[in-house]
C-alpha cells in the first residue's frame, strides 16, 4: 500500500534551466511537483540586471515555452537599481522583484544598505507582483544574524509600499533547512501582519529537483501560527486559497 502524498498549496519560487545556476528541465518541473502533490506551481527564471549574476532571458522564447505547458509565466526579476530597466513585464503573469546586492562581510550594516538600495528601487519601480526574500542576506551572513529591531522603521516602511500598492510579500522557504525561518524570517512576518499585510505567496527558492517544495510545509504551519488565513495563487487571475 503506497503512502498518501501530502499536498501542498503551492511553489511559486522555482527555477530551471533558463536561469544560470539551474539545471532542471520545464517538463521535470512539472513531474516532480506533481510527484511531491504540489497544486499551483510558477517557475520564476532569473532576469538579473546587475553587475554581479547579470542574465538576460529571450522574453517572448520563454513565455512560448511556459505557455506551452499551459504555466502562468513567471520571472525573478533581479535589479541593482543602476543597471537600464529594459524588461517588458507585462509580459510576465508573475514577476517577483528583488535584490541580490550585499556588502562583505555581512554585518548589521551591509542589511541596512541593503534595505536602503531595495526601499530606493520600489519607490522608482512599481511593474512587479510581490517582493522576493525581504531579509535573504542572512542567509550568508556567517552567524545567521537576524536583523537588527533597529532596521525595523526601514522595514516597516518597505512593507507600507507593499501594502499600499496591493503587492504581495513572499514567503521564501529555502532558509528554513539552513536556520529554521524563512524569509522573512517568523519577527518580521508578524511586523508585516501588524501593519495590516495581508497578502502572502510562498516559494521554495528550488535550483535543483530535489529542493522543489521544500519547506512549504512548515512555511504554511508559520503563517497559521501567525494568525495568517490564507495565500494567494494565480488561475487566470489571483485568489485566495485558505491554509
Amino acid at each position: 500500500m503506497s503512502a498518501k502524498i501530502k499536498t501542498l498549496i503551492a511553489d511559486y519560487h522555482i527555477h530551471s534551466r533558463y536561469s544560470p545556476d539551474s539545471q532542471s528541465e520545464i517538463e521535470d518541473i512539472i513531474e516532480t511537483s506533481r510527484e511531491k502533490g504540489i497544486n499551483h506551481i510558477i517557475i520564476t527564471d532569473h532576469y538579473e540586471l546587475a553587475d554581479e549574476h547579470a542574465n538576460v532571458i529571450d522574453v517572448d522564447t520563454y513565455r512560448s515555452e511556459m505557455e506551452k505547458y499551459s504555466l502562468p509565466v513567471g520571472v525573478e526579476l533581479g535589479w541593482d537599481g543602476v543597471k537600464e530597466l529594459n524588461v517588458d513585464t507585462k509580459k510576465f503573469d508573475y514577476v517577483l522583484l528583488s535584490h541580490h546586492q550585499v556588502e562583505e562581510p555581512i554585518t548589521q550594516e551591509s542589511y541596512k544598505n541593503y534595505l536602503l538600495r531595495l526601499l530606493d528601487i520600489m519607490k522608482r519601480f512599481d511593474e512587479y507582483h510581490a517582493l522576493a526574500h525581504l531579509d535573504f542576506p542572512r542567509r550568508y551572513q556567517k552567524n545567521k544574524e537576524p536583523f537588527s529591531v533597529e532596521l525595523y522603521d526601514i522595514i516597516s516602511e518597505i512593507m507600507k509600499i507593499l501594502i499600499k500598492n496591493g503587492k504581495m510579500l513572499e514567503v521564501n522557504t529555502a532558509a528554513i533547512e539552513i536556520y529554521g525561518e524563512p524569509n522573512p524570517s517568523i519577527e518580521l512576518l508578524r511586523l508585516y501582519k501588524s501593519l495590516g499585510g495581508r497578502n502572502i505567496t510562498i516559494g521554495s527558492d528550488a535550483h535543483s529537483l530535489e529542493q522543489i517544495g521544500r519547506g512549504i510545509e512548515r512555511g504554511i504551519e508559520i503563517l497559521r501560527e501567525l494568525g495568517y488565513n490564507y495565500i494567494l495563487v494565480f488561475d487566470a487571475e489571483w485568489r485566495e486559497v485558505r491554509i
